[in-house]
């Protein structure tokens, strides 16, 4: 199993969650009590600022009417002196300045108000105080940063407070992550299970991994049990079908000679052309009986399969001549041959495949009981090399797959053997051979792999 990144564990996620959390909280916090304490101040300021201009105009009302400049002045610089205070300016009733201090235009953050002067109830002039927000920004800054340094202390806290929780959390998690990772070492032990270190939900968790072990156990016995069963039983069966096949295939040519053998023992009033049939029929029975033990250990001892490079179709052609001028004087078959021309590099073990098509050759021989045609033919096709034989018989009975079973035969004398190696020498070779009806007849495709080398292969089943 993959390891897993440290941004992708439980414990990655608690502390992030924990954090951003109170990062959040704390920002909102900060935020909340500076734009609070800010206002405050800015009404604290803006109250001393309207008192103050209230006293400036209650001040200056006599010098306004009397437009006495000296008096205001005066009165001007006084309020000048007032902690914060940038500009003081006074019209009269027509807005004609009688005096101003400070410079000529208002900055964006001084703080402005105006005060009326009366006299009763009619106006006669006008204070404007504008007051600078400074102290209230420099007290607004220090109270922000005094925020943030808290909220780095509660993020520092929140994040220890939080890797704590999440180490105590994950904790028998990760225990019982090493555990299941050792179980994979342990395979020969009857009994795998992980240790239950609290009464948790991970000891609920790790109680039921281990019932769960415990019943894979028992059925992982069961099935062994059973697997073994089913390959003894098999392999009975396969004795019991080798052994039948063999006893068939021997009994008919043993009472054969075992007849021969007494008639010729007694020789009682035997002439000499019986002699000379029962001495035929012993060898020819012998010969036959020799031959299906020559097969049978074929099949019980497997040949090394060698692959050298060679000529496929010199190969295929000599098999088909040897048996034209041998086994097909009876029959009388027509070979049609469709070599192809060029089939490139082929390695093969030459003595298999002669094997192989003699083999094909018989099969397509006795599938047809009257003189037919049967058609050998090579080609290639990228990695594949392919040997054809097409006969005009009476094609497959049922599965063709069942053929290609050890001792399996639909022939009288036959030892079912044949489809069997061939099919083993396509293996050996990293090729396949298949049976397919045609009408009349069937096709026989043996197929291997190009592949050159000098890589022994044992032929197996």
């Amino acid at each position: 199993m993959k390891p897993l990144r440290y941004y992708q564990t439980f414990r990655f996620k608690v502390v992030a969650s924990i954090t951003l959390v109170h990062l959040i909280l704390m920002l909102t916090l900060v935020i909340v009590v500076v734009q609070g304490q800010e206002r405050t101040m800015d009404r604290v300021l803006h109250k001393n600022a309207e008192s103050l201009a209230r006293m400036v105009a209650i001040a200056s009302r006599n010098a306004v009417l009397t437009e006495n400049l000296g008096t205001l002045q005066e009165i001007v610089r006084y309020a000048l002196h007032k902690s914060g205070v940038r500009r003081v300016r006074i019209t009269n009733a027509q807005r004609v300045v009688l005096e101003r201090r400070g410079p000529a235009r208002v900055r964006a953050r001084w703080l402005t108000v105006h005060h009326t002067i009366r006299v009763g109830r009619y106006p006669v002039g006008l204070v404007t105080l504008s007051l600078s927000r400074s102290s209230v920004l420099r007290q607004m800054a220090a109270a922000r940063d005094t925020g943030l340094f808290l909220t780095l202390v509660a993020l520092i806290l929140g994040g220890g407070a939080g890797w704590l929780l999440s180490r105590h959390l994950t904790g028998d998690l990760e225990g019982l992550m090493r555990d299941v990772g050792q179980l994979g070492g342990n395979d020969g032990e009857e009994e795998r299970r992980v240790q239950v270190r609290r009464h948790n939900e991970v000891g609920v968790l790790s109680e039921a991994f281990n019932a769960m072990l415990a019943r894979l156990a028992r059925a992982r016995r069961q099935a062994d049990i059973e697997r073994r069963k089913q390959a003894e039983s098999e392999r009975l069966a396969c004795l019991t079908e080798t052994a039948a096949a063999i006893v068939h295939e021997i009994r008919n040519p043993l009472a054969s000679i075992v007849s021969g053998v007494e008639l010729l023992v007694d020789d009682k009033g035997i002439s000499e052309t019986d002699r000379h049939e029962f001495v035929a029929i012993v060898r020819d029975e012998s010969r036959r009986l020799n031959a299906v033990l020559q097969n049978f250990l074929k099949w019980t001892r497997p040949a090394e399969t060698l692959r050298e490079p060679g000529d496929l179709n010199a190969v295929v052609a000599q098999v088909v001549e040897m048996y034209d001028l041998t086994l097909n004087r009876e029959h009388r078959h027509v070979f049609r041959m469709e070599l192809a021309a060029d089939l490139g590099p082929v390695s093969f073990d030459a003595d298999q495949i002669r094997q192989v098509v003699w083999n094909l050759l018989l099969n397509s021989a006795d599938a047809m009981k009257s003189p037919g045609t049967m058609t050998i033919a090579t080609a290639a096709e990228e990695d594949w090399v392919y040997i054809r034989v097409t006969d005009t018989g009476s094609g497959v009975q049922g599965s063709a797959e069942r053929l290609f079973t050890p001792f399996y035969t639909t022939k009288a004398e036959g030892t079912g053997l044949g489809l069997a190696l061939v099919r083993r020498i396509a293996n050996a070779h990293g090729g396949w051979v298949t049976i397919t009806n045609l009408s009349p007849g069937a096709m026989v495709v043996f197929a291997i792999t190009r592949e050159e080398g000098r890589d022994r292969h044992t032929v197996g089943g």
